[in-house]
């Protein structure tokens, strides 16, 4: 008898160590979404991830409820859950994935077509009467739409100009509207706009207060990679499930802002990786 209670305290204390790693550790089918410029919290967009989720899994041949995921609007909030919860596969902003890929052993599995284009640019937009006359005038506050280094805005919106942005003040701001009136008001002095946001430039009220200082190159989409913890198998289904997705689960694609999910390699960031890391 004392040696069967002993076996069976031995198989509570496994449990309870299999019970504590499965809460710190993702399952390698766990897909975080490690996007910025999208509106709600993680708590707010948990439905709205989940049945992107399971529209996903369903596509996998793997059944609804087998990927499990959160969204993280924060860039540095959703490294750290990469490291601690080790998912088997992420969704990340462009930025995101040049500062951290190498480090996460990430390999690109798909790319996102958002706003009709699998590619993106930015542009620098100024005040008209007022605001800098080049690039190397910039000063002061400049709103972005990303959360992370002046790494990406000097290496890749500035041609190589990082220390002029290291030395701006990079301030947040998803909602374009909100953010070309702080630079028409003259309470900012730039900001850094998507090219959708070029493209139905004339819709907005402030727009003959404003003008484009400098357009970047074009970039590839956000990728979603395969992460050290994901099987081979996996990643093939994965890779598989994104690019059929939409054409069956619009509505669900586009609960996420998603025209399509291409398939994409790490080759194609090599280049924009060399432009980051210079």
């Amino acid at each position: 008898m004392r040696r069967g209670k002993g076996k069976a305290h031995l198989l509570v204390a496994a449990a309870v160590v299999v019970g504590a790693a499965s809460l710190a550790f993702g399952s390698p089918r766990e897909l975080l979404l490690c996007v910025t410029g999208f509106p709600g919290t993680t708590d707010q967009a948990r439905p709205t991830v989940q049945g992107f989720l399971d529209a996903l899994a369903a596509k996998a041949g793997w059944g609804a409820g087998a990927i499990a995921g959160d969204y993280y609007p924060d860039s540095q909030v959703g490294i750290e859950q990469i490291r601690s919860r080790q998912p088997g596969f992420a969704a990340m902003s462009l930025d995101l994935y040049l500062a951290h890929g190498a480090e996460l052993n990430a390999e690109v599995i798909a790319k996102a077509k958002m706003h009709g284009r699998d590619r993106m640019r930015y542009s620098i937009v100024v005040a008209k009467e007022g605001g800098p006359a080049t690039a190397d005038a910039l000063s002061g506050s400049v709103i972005v739409p990303f959360r992370e280094s002046a790494r990406f805005l000097g290496n890749l919106v500035l041609d190589g100009k990082r220390t002029l942005a290291e030395g701006l003040t990079l301030q947040y701001e998803a909602n374009a509207t909100s953010a070309l009136r702080k630079v028409a008001r003259g309470q900012a002095a730039a900001a850094v706009v998507e090219e959708e946001v070029i493209a139905r430039f004339d819709e907005f009220p402030m727009k003959d207060q404003l003008r484009v200082l400098v357009t970047g190159p074009w970039l590839p989409g956000p990728p979603v990679c395969a992460l050290p913890t994901s099987a081979a198998a996996d990643r093939t289904a994965m890779r598989d499930a994104l690019v059929g997705l939409c054409s069956t689960a619009a509505e669900q694609c586009t609960s996420i802002r998603v025209d399509a999910f291409l398939s994409a390699t790490s080759a194609d960031y090599a280049e924009v990786q060399a432009l980051f890391d210079r």
